[in-house]
């Protein structure tokens, strides 16, 4: 229970559906996104290389919805012991500023949050920057959990969004994925199931977790890229020639064609549509092993899964395309 009351209009409490509507000196939404493309296990240096093209996509998915440009913590500069990344006491005190802020709060009727890094189900992992070429911070990266994140933003810490939508999109990758070692003694220890179910979560929030790593798409021949076609994100030219960007990681990519799918089908569509959506195209990318290396045709040691979504809205949310 909140410890001091919330004015809350009456048709913000009456209304069946979330306001989204743009107030007029506000936005309907300034996203949120932690993009962290470097992480260090000791002084081993591991690199989300759809990262680039991740974030691309997702502006554009952004614009389409009449979204404000997203605030951007990246991991640039993450070894200075003043950088958001550069801990998890850090990391929360940054989260209380943006929670403060009224562009991303009161000014706004919508709450996104995206956080791209490596990490695995309820929690994804910090640069951890090394001291120097040859002296590790940690061993491990610091591990910050997705309740952690969240509850930055609930009734109790963040008045200015109670009754609004607050949606996390949380893209994970694998750190050890690769392809599985045949031999009889190899490979890493069995991971216990995932336990993000039990996260706990409050009204008004929606949690949409991808562990679908971009090293499967990443991988991919050029020749099975094409022949794919559109199932698969082709990238962007770059440098000229025949040279192509890593690919965007599927999750993403799917999550920027269902938006563009709807926004051309109608001009307003519900979350809960976009999200079946996403995991039913998802579902069609595994089923059909899409995802399967063409290097030797050796199976990775873990095949990627559905989306998990923990939703605890109250109301309807609808979008609005920003088609004019």
């Amino acid at each position: 229970m909140m410890a001091n009351p919330v004015n809350i209009s009456q048709e913000r409490w009456n209304s069946e559906t979330y306001l989204a509507i743009p107030k007029e000196n506000g936005c309907l939404c300034r996203p949120v996104i932690i993009d962290i493309r470097r992480t260090y296990f000791g002084i081993s240096l591991k690199v989300r290389d759809s990262a680039s093209r991740d974030v691309e996509l997702l502006k554009e998915t952004f614009q389409q919805l009449g979204f404000s440009d997203p605030y951007i913590i990246r991991d640039t500069g993450s070894q200075e012991k003043d950088h958001p990344l550069y801990s998890v006491d850090n990391l929360k005190d940054e989260l209380a500023r943006i929670a403060r802020n009224p562009q991303f709060t009161s000014d706004a009727e919508i709450f996104l949050f995206v956080v791209l890094a490596f990490g695995e189900s309820g929690y994804f992992y910090l640069p951890n920057d090394p001291i120097s070429g040859y002296q590790q911070k940690a061993p491990i990266p610091a591990k910050f959990s997705t309740s952690l994140l969240m509850a930055h933003f609930n009734g109790n810490n963040c008045r200015n969004l109670v009754l609004k939508p607050k949606i996390f999109l949380v893209q994970t990758c694998d750190a050890y994925l690769k392809q599985k070692d045949m031999s009889q003694f190899s490979g890493r220890a069995p991971l216990p199931p995932p336990s993000l179910y039990r996260v706990p979560i409050e009204a008004d929030f929606l949690l949409y977790h991808s562990e679908v790593s971009g090293v499967y798409s990443k991988t991919m021949k050029e020749k099975t890229r094409q022949s794919l076609g559109s199932v698969i994100d082709q990238g962007n030219r770059n440098g000229g020639g025949d040279e192509r960007e890593t690919p965007a990681c599927q999750f993403v990519y799917t999550l920027y064609k269902e938006v563009e799918a709807l926004t051309g089908q109608q001009k307003d569509f519900e979350l809960t549509d976009l999200i079946l959506g996403v995991n039913r195209s998802l579902m069609e990318f595994i089923d059909k092993k899409h995802y399967r290396p063409d290097i030797g045709d050796i199976p990775w040691d873990k095949e990627p899964k559905i989306p998990i979504c923990v939703d605890q809205l109250t109301k309807r949310l609808v979008l609005r395309t920003n088609l004019g």
